[in-house]
């Protein structure tokens, strides 16, 4: 009996030690006095004062992790307001930094590079290296689809060669087109001659002017179209607008040594009206008298072509936006000024102009009408514009239904005035 009240004992004690709770060695022993009471309700009264215990440690945790999470939670979200404060000041940083190096590279440090670098300033005006075809097979036009099409080249007084072609009109390419031998003679048929001077960019065998040489060889004219130098297989040499003007005009010349009375006209588009009309100025004054001069999106002076272009106009409106933009290149001899050289001209004048042209504002065109219709109101002077619906944009005013009609209205109404 004294063996099994000191092994319950030892339960006993085994059971609180593991709950941790000291007990004293006299209670121990009164439970365990009674055989009965230490084999069978001592241990369910351990196990529910164990119970108890265990409740009570669970109601302090769960009450402690409320006020804790509590803690905790409140902690966190001052921990993320802080985070995404500081996520917010570094963004609104970035930002500030990204729009400041911007302003500095947009408004300072291009304009600066405009104003003093010539070559650049070419090079973007100009556009002589770009966009040309993919197929560079000048030599044979019925590559591009031209039959009837003679390519040659012109020599220059300067030592440039310039590249052409002359497509026969309609009429004689039927009788003469297989023999190229006649060509040059053809001019002097009578037909109509149109001096195609296209604009920046690209070469006579671009599609959109391909186009424009096949409605004007439908009514009957003769095109000759012409690569200024350092454009496509013509000489490759320092451009500006001497140059090219000569070029203009050493073509012109050309083609009225063989015309012997053959109504000449140029058709310039884009830059190519700035070319046209200083060549044909200038031809003036040495009485030669083209027959008459279209302008296909034309600009009244290259100032304000460049002040208009999309590019610079978030630049425009800078007070030193002149000294860096405008003045460099009129410094730099790039003026077509169309204003002054047709302003005493007697050459009549078509001017045609799409309303959704983007890269030369149709009011460039009304500008150029309004001021040389005023200077020179006895000489004939015309402005067609197209609505914006047809889509024509810069390139394709050639697509109009009616424009061999308009051009041949032109025509004979310079002939009536001129003969």
């Amino acid at each position: 009996m004294a063996t099994m009240r000191n092994r319950t004992v030892l339960k006993i004690q085994q059971n609180m030690n593991i709950l941790n709770k000291p007990v004293e060695e006299k209670n121990v022993e009164f439970l365990a006095n009674d055989y009965s009471i230490g084999n069978i309700n001592i241990f369910s009264l351990i196990q529910k004062k164990k119970n108890n215990i265990l409740d009570y440690v669970s109601k302090l945790i769960s009450k402690n992790g409320q006020r804790n999470s509590a803690a905790i939670i409140k902690r966190t979200d001052e921990n993320s307001k802080m985070f995404i404060n500081c996520n917010k000041r570094k963004a609104c940083g970035t930002t500030v930094g990204f729009f400041g190096i911007a302003f500095i590279i947009i408004f300072l440090l291009v304009p600066a590079i405009w104003r003093y670098s010539p070559s650049i300033q070419k090079r973007m005006i100009f556009l002589n290296h770009d966009h040309m075809p993919k197929v560079q097979n000048y030599s044979h036009p019925e590559v591009y689809g031209l039959r009837g099409t003679r390519n040659f080249y012109i020599d220059t007084k300067d030592n440039v060669t310039l590249g052409v072609w002359h497509i026969l009109p309609s009429n004689l390419f039927v009788k003469y087109g297989a023999n190229e031998s006649n060509y040059e003679q053809l001019l002097s048929h009578g037909e109509s001659i149109i001096i195609y001077m296209h604009g920046n960019s690209g070469a006579r065998s671009n599609n959109q002017r391909i186009e424009l040489y096949r409605k004007l060889r439908d009514i009957n004219c003769h095109v000759i179209a012409v690569d200024y130098r350092s454009y496509a297989d013509s000489t490759d040499v320092e451009i500006d607008e001497t140059g090219l003007v000569s070029d203009a005009m050493e073509t012109f010349k050309w083609v009225y040594e063989r015309a012997h009375g053959s109504p000449i006209f140029g058709w310039g588009h884009s830059l190519g009206t700035g070319i046209g009309a200083h060549a044909f100025s200038l031809l003036e004054k040495e009485n030669i008298y083209p027959h008459g001069l279209i302008l296909e999106a034309p600009f009244n002076k290259m100032s304000e072509a460049i002040r208009e272009y999309s590019t610079t106009k978030v630049l425009r409106y800078f007070p030193w936006f002149d000294f860096f933009i405008i003045d460099p290149v009129i410094e730099n001899g790039i003026v077509f000024d169309t204003e002054q050289n047709l302003k005493n001209a007697k050459v009549p004048v078509l001017i045609l102009h799409a309303r959704d042209d983007i890269i030369i504002p149709y009011q460039l065109s009304e500008n150029l009408y309004n001021y040389i219709k005023a200077s020179r109101k006895s000489e004939l002077t015309e402005l067609i514009l197209f609505d914006a619906l047809y889509g024509f944009g810069h390139q394709f005013i050639c697509r109009d239904n009616g424009i061999k009609k308009k051009i041949e209205k032109f025509i004979q109404n310079c002939l009536k005035t001129t003969s």
